[in-house]
């Protein structure tokens, strides 16, 4: 379906994404961005959004005390603030990574305002989508699973070993699935409350996590990665070590290979099955009136 940008980098382009539909109900989905390189990471996420079953009305947000550094006045023309959005409402909230994963949780600028959020969705939002560090840091500030600093590097495209529950929404139709992994963490699989656990791999641990109690869903890896995002990565962290390792399972013939990207369209459409289910939808509501008088022949604007 379509997906609708309030505001943003992708904005300023005039993009538009996907088909809308009329007869569609939409939604209002709050993307936190938190990587550094926001331009690409809208379009990968918004592309994503496009997959689910309604319309997407999308809104770009970053922390107020986040220190950005690069093109920082045009990311702030351009993005709400989490002062703009406290009062506000979503059926849907993302919250990308974030290289900060070596860091102390307490030295990140914007740790105190990335707990807030964690408190504020509680109350208003429908259904939240924690993806690599903000899953690591949410595990961690809400003590809901266990969480581990890695001194090696989980790097490269990884297979689920283990779907774990075969009745969550987020695997259906799903049998088997890859995931871009990118991150100094681990998800143990051990320790993990059986009702969390969604799929996993023995190596990289936990991969998808769902808590129904708090109507959130964390991914420890980068489904919205394009084919080349990890190559531009191993790249730039191999100009500053040499004996940066290749991501994993990732080349083929020497040359980058997209295996994840069903995977990745799949539960994205799932979450958004999540997302819709008992959506009131106003936009429907309001256009029945219209809808009737169509059917009946007369003239709308």
């Amino acid at each position: 379906m379509s997906v609708i940008l309030q505001n943003g980098l992708l904005k300023r382009e005039r993009l538009t994404l996907g088909a809308f539909k009329v007869l569609q109900p939409t939604v209002n989905v709050l993307v936190v961005n938190l990587m550094p390189n926001r331009l690409q990471t809208e379009r990968q996420f918004a592309q994503l959004l496009t997959h689910l079953s309604v319309n997407v009305r999308v809104t770009y947000a970053i922390p107020a005390s986040h220190h950005i550094k690069n093109n920082a006045e045009v990311v702030k023309e351009n993005y709400d603030t989490f002062e703009d959005i406290w009062q506000k409402k979503y059926d849907g909230l993302i919250v990308t990574g974030a290289p900060v994963d070596r860091i102390k949780f307490e030295t990140i600028d914007y740790w105190q305002e990335f707990q807030q959020l964690l408190t504020w969705r509680k109350t208003h939002v429908r259904e939240n989508l924690f993806t690599c560090w903000s899953a690591y840091g949410a595990g961690y500030a809400e003590r809901n699973f266990p969480v581990r600093h890695s001194i090696k590097k989980v790097y490269g495209v990884y297979h689920v070993d283990h779907i774990l529950n075969q009745r969550s929404q987020l695997t259906a139709d799903l049998t088997q699935m890859t995931m871009p992994q990118s991150r100094y963490f681990t998800i143990p699989n051990e320790g993990i409350a059986r009702r969390l656990k969604v799929a996993g791999n023995d190596l990289a641990g936990a991969f998808i996590l769902r808590d129904e109690r708090a109507r959130s869903t964390y991914i420890t890896g980068h489904l919205e990665y394009d084919t080349t995002t990890l190559e531009d990565e191993y790249q730039r962290d191999i100009k500053k070590d040499a004996s940066t390792q290749q991501p994993k399972n990732y080349y083929v013939n020497g040359q980058p290979h997209n295996n994840w990207q069903k995977s990745a369209e799949k539960i994205f459409f799932n979450w958004g099955q999540l997302l819709i289910a008992g959506t009131q939808c106003i936009e429907m509501i309001d256009l029945l009136p219209a809808l009737k008088h169509t059917r009946e022949g007369e003239k709308t604007v």
